[in-house]
């Protein structure tokens, strides 16, 4: 089971076994509060397969930043499946009917919060939980969580997703709320601390910031800023420059939903958004190279399939 300490918030995972029916009193590595655990005796709210096992599907267009997460879950009985675009995110959640979708907005060929719409307006797939993940080009800027923008179940950034991520899961699929609230330990030293569970804490501490090392490794490998690397070949570059673009396009319209349909109903759009625009211009020219800015329109054509798909689907 996975617990969380209530001063410090870091997650780890438990042995169930070592749990007994009256609980028992960890301490944290991280901070050295001391805990009471208790055993989970949640029924789930959605279909988990047989032997309990939960089905996560995780979308990402980077291959790294996929077993980054799978190396996060691993610890848990979880069947992680992953795939690297929008169309096959969608085929795979039709065809499997997964627990929980840890979905990317920037996808590839569909973007995240398509397909997020499209099994939220599917009966066939009500039980389908979905997590948004922002790929936020400013993260200055954005201070809100988007929990209910294209209806989502919930919303995580990237660097959250090491301590918070298997709590989230099974939050949705068990239907738990967390109130805040955390009860006070009855006996907060009696018996100490079980060696393995200490062990396992540890273990999970290691492989949580290793995952968290990757993610950020991941981030810049894929966005890094032109002016300060070398372009070793011209398709990565320019790779990264297409990706770069449906980031600022995708999070223009995760955090604008309303107003990206009414720019596009009345044919205002880049009036509407013209403030957001003008930042998400400014940014794709100071990370990508001159030549390749000279050369394509990848931010121009990543606009233009945004407001073709809005149109198709609001039927303009």
């Amino acid at each position: 089971m996975q617990v969380d300490c209530p001063k410090c918030k870091s997650s780890y995972r438990v042995d169930d076994e070592k749990v007994t029916d009256a609980g028992i009193s960890l301490r944290c590595p991280g901070c050295s509060t001391v805990f009471q655990v208790q055993k989970n005796v949640a029924a789930p709210v959605g279909s988990v397969a047989a032997g309990g096992r939960i089905k996560v599907v995780v979308a990402n267009e980077s291959p790294s930043f996929c077993k980054a997460v799978q190396n996060v879950l691993a610890v848990e009985p979880f069947d992680v499946f992953t795939y690297n675009d929008g169309i096959t995110t969608m085929q795979a959640i039709e065809e499997m009917l997964p627990n929980v979708v840890l979905l990317d907005v920037a996808l590839p060929k569909m973007y995240g919060f398509e397909v997020c719409e499209k099994v939220k307006n599917s009966p066939a797939l009500a039980s389908v939980k979905i997590i948004l993940i922002a790929s936020i080009y400013d993260k200055t800027r954005y201070k809100r969580e988007p929990k209910s923008l294209y209806n989502a179940d919930a919303y995580i950034e990237k660097h959250h997703i090491p301590d918070t991520l298997v709590n989230m899961i099974y939050d949705l699929v068990y239907g738990r709320k967390d109130d805040g609230a955390t009860a006070a330990p009855q006996d907060p030293f009696a018996g100490g601390m079980p060696a393995a569970s200490y062990e396992a804490m540890e273990m999970q501490l290691a492989v949580n910031e290793a995952a968290r090392q990757e993610l950020k490794r991941d981030e810049e490998r894929s966005v890094g800023s032109a002016a300060s690397q070398a372009i070793p070949e011209l398709p990565e570059a320019h790779v990264k420059a297409r990706r770069l673009a449906r980031i600022i396009v995708s999070d223009i319209a995760l955090y604008n939903q309303d107003k990206v349909e009414e720019g596009i109903r009345n044919r205002t759009f880049y009036e509407v958004l013209g403030g957001d625009i003008e930042e998400g211009k400014k940014l794709y020219a100071s990370r990508v190279a001159p030549e390749i800015q000279q050369s394509t329109a990848y931010l121009d054509e990543a606009f233009d399939e945004l407001i073709a798909k809005k149109k198709k689907e609001l039927r303009l």
